[in-house]
């Protein structure tokens, strides 16, 4: 019987989420003292550089496909 904790069972190949090229991961953006409010958002894997829109605010991580 398969569960999910057994280390078979778990994904490693899994295509992780790009913008324009690059791969890009989550995190939390805490913008409440600039008025762009708490979401998770979106940023360059290595890097601390966020994925911004075009009015320069951090993309929303579930807005990443519409955008890409």
């Amino acid at each position: 019987m398969g569960t999910k904790n057994n280390p078979k069972n778990r994904a490693k190949n899994i295509e992780k989420k790009k913008f324009k090229g690059k791969e890009v991961e989550p995190i939390y953006y805490y913008g409440v003292r600039v008025g762009h409010g708490k979401y998770m958002a979106a940023k360059y894997i290595n890097t601390t550089q966020l994925v911004l829109g075009g009015d320069n605010r951090p993309l929303q991580w579930s807005q990443l496909d519409e955008n890409a």
